[in-house]
């Protein structure tokens, strides 16, 4: 029988008792322990981050027989016993900084009673409370380890509250504490989403390295395609073996869907954990990770007036940033590229050494799906559900060559968009289109470059094609004509299906809003005008 599938389940003491799969990452820290002494690592939501951290705090308890066959069990690792300090700071649930330091006093105390201490604990002030147990930790053990997971957290929850700045400097003051304790404390691993090193958070530990971009750590947290291969590999052919397809295919499959995540240049991209464990333990392909709720600021952040002009949004493939745009996260300034990156929506896609600018899209189809659909949403003032039934609604027209109801459908949709948010450039209409029909999940591709031009749009439909040229307040019947004359649809005659032509002409005015087209269909063995 397979063994169970760890979902949901981030202590590694528990997984590894009841015998649950584990991806080794064991050799990351050993690295960390050995080659260093304070680190910090961003990764999004549900990628690994409080496993590995339960992880590293039974090696650094000196717990060795629970890590029996894996890598660092066979290592030179010393197992060296030290006194762990593990913080959450999700768990404070923390809306004040008074709430924080609150929860944080309560943590450590739980910390203190389980080495048995003899010390009050101030249960109001963390940093004395911290400063007791390290001292009194340091001389039980001679070695101190502090694991804080999640540190952002506070931050995150109450981004566009009033209380955001003192959280901040409640935060900053903690981290100047352990500074304060260097002689003490031999090794810091701290996590979160996001990092605030703008806001000078981490200005207290001048001696922090921050690894989530480093090529050698791009693989600490997610699922690298070996380890895929290596962990999962039976569970992959039982699914194949149940839906009576192909091993090569579902694995294609899964990787469109859930790999694609490069955190760092020329390193290999990682899967979500989160969503293929789920893939596999329901055999089905959902977007599970969007579905286990979108981070409240973001949602919050990207539904802001001020974002809904920023139409980039949906023509993400087209991000460029410098590299201190993707390791900081300045509050008060929040960039959507930072915002979107950290938070696991977009993910390194290119290196210009030239200008020294990454690329971010999309990682895979779950995000991008998932994520466009939300956007659309927002942008077109209807809620999630709504846009999914028109989305399906647009995709029958689609398949069945119904323009009249295509356009319909479209007119509903753009209908709702602010007169004012309409930016009069053909490249606008691109961007929306483009998101909706990533949406739906066909393949659509803009501005696709041939060896006559770039037309606008091609959509691929497993029983024909479809070339769209746009045209704002001009007619549908000369982007039509565009097409035909300069041939877009030469290439693909080797498709040997329906080629439909469409012109498409967009004309909004303060008071109206219309669509107008134009087609031609292209049959494999002859072509003709619609009537």
């Amino acid at each position: 029988m397979l063994a169970q599938l760890p979902l949901d389940i981030s202590t590694f003491s528990e997984l590894k008792k009841s015998q649950y799969v584990y991806v080794d990452k064991t050799q990351y820290a050993y690295d960390l322990i050995t080659g260093g002494r304070r680190y910090f690592l961003s990764r999004p939501r549900r990628f690994g981050k409080s496993l590995f951290v339960s992880t590293l705090e039974e090696i650094l308890h000196g717990n060795k027989k629970l890590f029996q066959n894996l890598w660092i069990h066979r290592s030179d690792y010393p197992w060296h016993k030290y006194g762990v300090i593990k913080l959450d700071f999700s768990a404070t649930k923390a809306s004040t900084s008074h709430e924080l330091d609150s929860g944080i006093c309560h943590q450590l105390h739980d910390c203190a009673q389980d080495y048995n201490l003899d010390i009050n604990v101030d249960m109001t002030r963390p940093d004395i409370a911290l400063r007791a147990i390290v001292r009194s930790l340091y001389t039980k053990f001679g070695r101190v380890a502090i694991l804080i997971d999640e540190y952002d957290h506070p931050i995150l929850k109450n981004l566009n509250t009033t209380h955001i700045n003192d959280i901040r400097h409640a935060i900053q003051n903690f981290f100047t504490v352990i500074k304060s304790l260097d002689q003490y404390v031999q090794f810091v691993f701290i996590t979160g989403v996001s990092s605030f090193t703008k806001a000078g958070l981490f200005s207290g530990m001048n001696n922090l390295r921050i690894i989530g971009l480093q090529k050698q750590y791009a693989g600490i947290c997610g699922y690298t395609q070996e380890e895929v291969d290596y962990y999962f590999g039976d569970y992959i052919n039982t699914w194949a073996t149940n839906k009576q397809i192909s091993f090569e295919e579902l694995q294609k499959k899964l990787k469109e869907w859930y790999n694609g995540y490069y955190f760092g240049i020329n390193v290999s991209p990682v899967y979500n954990p989160y969503s293929f464990m789920y893939a596999l333990s329901e055999q089905t392909f959902k977007n599970y990770w969007f579905q286990s709720g979108t981070p409240t600021f973001l949602v919050e952040e990207l539904a802001k007036e001020y974002r809904k002009r920023e139409y980039n949004l949906f023509d993400i493939g087209h991000f460029e940033v410098f590299e201190d745009v993707l390791g900081s996260f300045d509050i008060g300034a929040l960039s959507v590229a930072t915002l979107m990156f950290q938070t696991g929506y977009l993910t390194i896609t290119g290196y210009d050494p030239l200008t020294e600018r990454y690329t971010l899209s999309y990682p895979n189809q779950e995000v991008k799906k998932s994520l466009q659909q939300y956007l659309l949403s927002v942008f077109v003032q209807l809620d999630v559900q709504a846009v999914k039934q028109l989305s399906s609604d647009l995709l029958k027209a689609l398949y069945v060559q119904n323009i009249t109801a295509m356009v319909a459908i479209l007119k509903q949709l753009l209908a709702q968009v602010p007169y004012q948010l309409h930016i009069p450039e053909e490249k606008f209409y691109h961007a929306l289109l483009q998101a909706l029909f990533s949406a739906i999940g066909l393949k659509a591709h803009s501005e696709h470059s041939i060896s006559h031009g770039r037309l606008d749009m091609v959509i691929e439909l497993p029983n024909l094609l479809y070339i769209i040229e746009f045209k704002i307040n001009a007619s549908a019947h000369v982007a039509l004509a565009q097409i035909e004359e300069r041939k877009y649809y030469e290439p693909f005659l080797h498709y040997q299906k329906p080629i439909v032509l469409l012109g498409m002409n967009f004309k909004r005015t303060p008071k109206k809003f219309d669509i107008t087209t134009a087609s031609r269909i292209i049959e494999p063995e002859r072509n003709y005008y619609y009537a």
